[in-house]
């Protein structure tokens, strides 16, 4: 489907770069990434507060899962890619470029997992500087991609508009949620989340989706949320620590060692996955 949205202001971007301008906001699309929202979450969760830091970790998981489900239903392609100039039209890596242009466009992934993670963020802490850290993620984040060319600006304007609503749901159902999951025993809270994988493929299945590159992200972002439910149990009964307690160093060797083991933990699922596809 090509929803034609503005490709023109796409083409004025494009010719309107500053060298400086393209390299900050490259580092500001890289924090709306996978990678930028494990570390944020993982310093709340080892150094401030554990439940925020998993409802972070489940609110984005969750919000690039809508996403990518969302982005195989529109399949609206990447600004550029039906004309075939992606490959100069976009300041990004060759290795982003190649990832990229095998996903689709709307809406935006990185606007909408912003705006629901730091809206969350914003209501839940409420701290000035936060606040206002949120607020300039949220628009940083969304405003790169149309400035880097991999999305249009109306991708920006409906990822916000879905990932504002995503955090205000989370907001308004966090304690009817998290009742519910209090109720269910840890053995059936380990089922469902194991099973929910199974379940997407076989979703897939049925609307008869290849498996290629969009699905597999989404079934990558269904297995983060099932790590995450399944890690917090096994955290909780074999270390328990308690994350307000110790010096602000004993916090940094904390948040450095569960980054290692997290992304140690990413990269070899990431060979195993690339080895059976």
């Amino acid at each position: 489907m090509n929803l034609h949205f503005d490709l023109a202001a796409m083409i004025w971007l494009a010719d309107h770069r500053m060298s400086w301008l393209t390299s900050l906001l490259a580092v500001v699309a890289r924090l709306g990434d996978v990678e930028g929202y494990i570390v944020v979450s993982t310093f709340i969760y080892v150094a401030y507060d554990k439940t925020l830091g998993v409802r972070l970790t489940l609110i984005a998981s969750l919000t690039m899962c809508l996403n990518h489900a969302l982005k195989l239903v529109i399949a609206n392609p990447r600004p550029f890619i039906l004309e075939g100039t992606h490959l100069w039209r976009w300041a990004v890596s060759p290795e982003q470029v190649h990832a990229l242009a095998a996903e689709f466009s709307t809406p935006s992934g990185n606007a909408m997992t912003a705006a629901a993670f730091y809206t969350y963020l914003y209501a839940v802490v409420r701290v000035g500087w936060v606040r206002a850290t949120a607020i300039v993620s949220i628009l940083g984040i969304g405003m790169a991609r149309p400035y880097l060319g991999v999305h249009y600006i109306e991708d920006i304007l409906i990822g916000w508009s879905l990932g504002i609503l995503c955090g205000l749901i989370a907001i308004s159902q966090e304690n009817n949620i998290a009742e519910l999951w209090r109720v269910i025993s840890i053995k059936w809270r380990t089922a469902t989340a194991i099973a929910a994988g199974p379940l997407v493929v076989l979703a897939f299945a049925i609307v008869r989706w290849q498996i290629d590159l969009q699905p597999r992200l989404l079934l990558g972002y269904v297995g983060a949320a099932t790590g995450v439910l399944i890690g917090r149990h096994l955290e909780l009964r074999l270390v328990s620590f308690d994350p307000q307690s110790g010096t602000w160093a004993s916090k940094l060797v904390r948040f450095v060692l569960t980054i290692a083991i997290a992304l140690g933990v990413l990269s070899g699922l990431g060979r195993v996955c690339a080895t059976v596809a």
